[in-house]
């Protein structure tokens, strides 16, 4: 459905296009196992059919595609064979122009109770903000650096210091 939206884009005359895709059942508190293989299988092959129709189209380099959750998962299981509800989590970015293969921010050091960045029951304390990370994103889809805090209005809460780069995830950017 979005491949043929974007395939619409002259006609709706538009030069960019975002869009949210929810896809449910990774609340895995039981049967963890089976839930990430079925939903891993099912998000395979809707990227790896989206990305082939971008690269037929010439857009792959123009296209991010971006995974994330409204929350993370405790790296301990419970009872149940799953996991609970937990604060830190993880994104992933794929496109044309992603320069990928890396991890951008900061992993824990320590996966234990005992680690800084975990509370009990190994839910980790988030690094940094969903803001900064659209924020990067935001510049590389054309928002100004001047007027990226209207797209993420509270990344002046965090640290300019530990802010990530349009330059470090997309390969050429020259914002």
């Amino acid at each position: 459905m979005v491949a043929r939206l974007i395939a619409t884009r002259e006609l709706r005359g538009v030069d960019r296009d975002f869009f949210f895709i929810p896809h449910s059942n990774w609340d895995a508190h039981n049967k963890l196992e089976w839930n990430l293989n079925t939903n891993l299988a099912d998000l395979d092959n809707a990227i790896n059919a989206f990305s082939t129709e971008m690269k037929t189209e010439g857009l792959w380099d123009s296209t991010t595609i971006i995974q994330a959750s409204d929350f993370g998962r405790s790296l301990k299981p419970n009872g149940g064979g799953g996991t609970d509800h937990a604060w830190g989590g993880n994104y992933m970015m794929i496109g044309g122009a992603v320069s990928g293969g890396k991890i951008v921010g900061k992993y824990p050091e320590v996966l234990t109770d005992d680690g800084p960045e975990i509370l009990e029951r190994g839910r980790i304390i988030p690094t940094l903000s969903w803001d900064e990370i659209i924020a990067p994103i935001a510049e590389w889809a054309g928002v100004s650096h001047g007027s990226v805090k209207e797209v993420c209005p509270n990344i002046d809460n965090f640290p300019e210091s530990q802010r990530i780069k349009a330059s470090d995830l997309f390969v050429d950017f020259t914002g």
